[in-house]
């Protein structure tokens, strides 16, 4: 048997209208899709994302072999995504969120078609899932939590129960992007801000936090994916510099690696990072001269831009990962 993961971010922008969203870098709601190749005598294409009804509202759903499966919303006119799936055996897991009928998002995720709701720590306060993995018997869902004082708060769902990581000043937000389990160990990654407001990229290992040296220590950084081989731990994201432009690279063992943008004077930034042997890929976009985000990866810090339905608009890749056995 052999299954290839691949996730996209298509470049459809979407306002969720859901009430007391947490604001940072990131905080933009996109279009997810995520696909799953499942490959033996068939292969099985899943996408996971969204589809927008006639009344302009977001469905979440996904679409196995091109065709589209709905996910019940907890209000149906209500906005519900799918910020990741992933498949375990015949089980297809689709997290993200569904607002209530007080235009809350919810955190949570359907298990074939069967929302799972994870209690966040203040039910008045919109959150969100963006990353979901299955080891075993147990479901990992993390992502956006917001406390009574509207303070995202790092931290993660094992089988439904929070875990709570410590950041970096309480009073300031964090958030976590990308979760990945090894063995034994859980890394969650993504950002904790600091006492003078500065987005540190970084990631805790079991509850311990391991923050990434940035570019600029006055300037922000985010680790937005994860991966493990063996003992190495890349972390893929982006460090501002000196002139606040988002330098595109990942971390391994805590040393940076910057990859070459279309234009160093524009944003870049890799979303989602894979390694596969020695090769080592980092997908995401670059911004050209002409101001677009363009969608592609650097595998070994060389760039492959991918096709665009218009080359005039701005596309995301927004992870890719490969897993093949």
């Amino acid at each position: 048997m052999k299954l290839l993961f691949i996730t996209l971010l298509a470049s459809v922008l979407l306002s969720t209208g859901c009430k007391n969203e947490t604001k940072d870098d990131n905080s933009i709601k996109l279009g997810l899709l995520a696909l799953a190749i499942r490959s033996s005598t068939t292969t099985d294409v899943y996408a996971g994302g969204f589809s927008s009804n006639s009344s302009n509202i977001a469905v979440a759903g996904y679409w196995k072999n091109e065709t589209w499966t709905g996910l019940t919303p907890l209000d149906t006119s209500k906005p519900s995504i799918v910020n990741s799936i992933t498949v375990s055996g015949s089980d297809v897991y689709a997290a993200g969120f569904s607002a209530n009928s007080s235009n809350v998002g919810v955190p949570g995720y359907w298990k074939n078609g069967t929302w799972t709701e994870l209690t966040p720590l203040d039910t008045t306060k919109t959150g969100s899932l963006n990353s979901i993995v299955v080891s075993g018997s147990d479901v990992y869902a993390a992502g956006s939590n917001n406390n009574s004082s509207n303070i995202s708060t790092p931290g993660y769902w094992k089988n439904g129960t929070w875990t709570a990581l410590t950041p970096l000043d309480a009073t300031k937000f964090s958030r976590i992007y990308s979760i990945v389990v090894s063995g034994s160990d859980v890394y969650a990654a993504g950002f904790s801000q600091n006492s003078s407001g500065v987005s540190v990229g970084g990631y805790w290992k079991n509850g311990t936090w391991t923050a990434l040296t940035p570019l600029e220590t006055t300037k922000d950084s985010y680790v937005l994916s994860l991966a493990v081989s063996g003992s190495d731990v890349y972390a893929g994201g982006y460090s501002k510099n000196s002139s606040n432009v988002a330098v595109p690279g990942y971390w391994k063992n805590g040393t940076w690696t910057a990859v070459t943008p279309l234009d160093s004077t524009k944003d870049s930034s890799v979303i989602s990072i894979v390694v596969s042997g020695s090769d080592v890929y980092a997908a995401g976009y670059s911004t050209n001269s002409s101001n677009v985000a363009v969608p592609g990866y650097w595998k070994n810090g060389t760039w492959k831009e991918l096709t665009t339905l218009d080359s005039t608009k701005s596309s995301f890749v927004q992870s890719i990962f490969l897993n093949i056995y």
